[in-house]
């Protein structure tokens, strides 16, 4: 019989987004580490941005949950990795509890929860109501068999909780382990992809630091640890030595590409690439003796002006493409990769010119987004004709050319074309999680291998 290890650990779910999930999440995350507790933080979904601060408040890399590109058995396997060495772990749902692919609750965080077996502490606004966010509650609870908790009450004042706690306890099988008041200074700023990145917000940690203190007069904190250590033990997993380092990586990491996977950043390392940052922003050249080069998503448009005027670097990567080192590019990566970044008004820069098309800004997201599974159309250096791969899509831009290597499709039925592989590149908008196609991530730390030999 496997061995089941105690794994404390909670997920906070919402029941619509826009209840307050973030703040609260980073709130608790902040009064739990003041507590000098080691924390693992998790997002469900295909989240970037939430995964930054939760790294940032808890000094360890946030881990995406997300049961589209992952099995019940990854999930787990995932989740019992990571959380081994804390002492406490915490997961930020994603969207409503309930809401998953299209209007069904299928890969949703309540699969997450289910399927981890995680306790769940529902968040909810109760603003604007009293007795009425107990049917509220109880349709949450009994919708499903669940592993739901406790609940928090955000935006309702401390007397409204004091009247409201003993009212919902006395009526429904749930312990109202806090609230959190409307404040003001306690306000994450947003754009068209989400909310803004840690690196961005000059305040931010003033406004955790506000998040912490609010969430320690607030919530039980004691409570919500006793709920997480009940929590049903995983089975244990060791995690796989480091081989041999095959080759250097160089990984775009500054303000205008900053959307990683951290799994994706173990895998390549799990498949001999020693990583090396670099910034196409601030960089005059590619890192030394590199075989590869990795460009996330993130703020292209934002960075386009730096971007397009800083000719060494541009020089230096098209140089490492003639030679024929493999470049992922991945949506913002793959703006960058193009012949012009255009402005919405119709103005143009241009940039690196390796995949023949323009991409132009819109003013809204791209219909062709969401989750989607990829076919290869035919053999290339990554992929094999036949290949499905689960993937991402989240974009307000457009492609002339979005490339035609693989049919994109979503569940509903619908597909387009996308993904260029042209040699050794691979760019598109689809967001690739390589937990779910670790040979093609193998594939382009081999050739990166092959192009550079001789470097290490």
């Amino acid at each position: 019989m496997e061995d089941r290890l105690k794994m404390p650990r909670i997920l906070f779910a919402g029941a619509n987004s826009g209840c307050g999930k973030t703040s609260i999440t980073c709130g608790v995350l902040k009064a739990l580490t003041d507590r000098g507790i080691l924390i693992q933080p998790y997002k469900c979904g295909p989240d970037y941005i939430d995964p930054m601060l939760h790294s940032h408040i808890t000094g360890q890399q946030c881990r995406n949950l997300d049961p589209f590109f992952s099995t019940g058995d990854d999930l787990r396997y995932l989740m019992a990795k990571d959380s081994c060495p804390a002492e406490f772990s915490v997961v930020e749902g994603v969207m409503g509890y309930y809401d998953g692919i299209g209007i069904s609750s299928d890969k949703s965080t309540y699969t997450v929860s289910v399927e981890t077996r995680t306790p769940v502490i529902l968040i909810i606004n109760v603003k604007g109501m009293s007795h009425t966010m107990i049917p509220l509650i109880k349709g949450m609870l009994e919708y499903r068999d669940n592993p739901v908790a406790g609940v928090i009450l955000n935006r309702c004042s401390k007397g409204m909780y004091q009247m409201m706690k003993p009212e919902i306890e006395k009526t429904l099988p749930i312990r109202v382990v806090g609230y959190f008041p409307q404040k003001e200074g306690i306000h994450i700023g947003s754009r068209h992809l989400g909310l803004m990145t840690a690196a961005e917000i000059e305040n931010l940690d003033q406004v955790i630091e506000t998040l912490g203190k609010t969430a320690e007069e607030g919530i039980d904190l004691d409570a919500i640890l006793e709920i997480g250590a009940g929590a049903p033990g995983l089975a244990g997993v060791d995690r796989p030595p480091l081989p041999e380092k095959k080759a250097r990586i160089a990984v775009a990491r500054d303000k205008a590409f900053c959307f990683y996977y951290q799994e994706n950043l173990d895998i390549l390392e799990q498949c001999g690439a020693e990583l090396v940052p670099f910034s196409p922003v601030n960089d005059k050249k590619l890192p030394e003796n590199i075989g590869g080069i990795y460009l996330g998503g993130g703020y292209p448009e934002t960075y386009r002006k730096e971007l397009s005027e800083n000719e060494d670097m541009l020089r230096s990567i098209r140089e490492a493409a003639h030679d024929g080192k493999p470049i992922i590019a991945e949506c913002g990566g793959f703006m960058y990769v193009c012949n012009n970044l255009v402005e919405t008004d119709g103005s143009s820069m241009p940039m690196l010119g390796l995949i023949d098309t323009d991409v132009q800004m819109t003013d809204r997201l791209s219909m062709q987004f969401g989750y989607v599974t990829l076919q290869a159309r035919t053999d290339s250096s990554y992929l094999h004709a036949g290949d499905r791969v689960r993937v991402h899509e989240f974009h307000y831009s457009k492609a002339a050319n979005p490339g035609d290597a693989a049919v994109l499709e979503k569940s509903t039925g619908r597909y387009w074309d996308g993904l260029h592989i042209e040699g050794r590149i691979l760019a598109g908008y689809p967001h690739f999680y390589f937990h779910n196609c670790k040979d093609m991530a193998q594939r382009f730390v081999d050739m990166a291998a092959e192009v550079a030999k001789d470097t290490i």
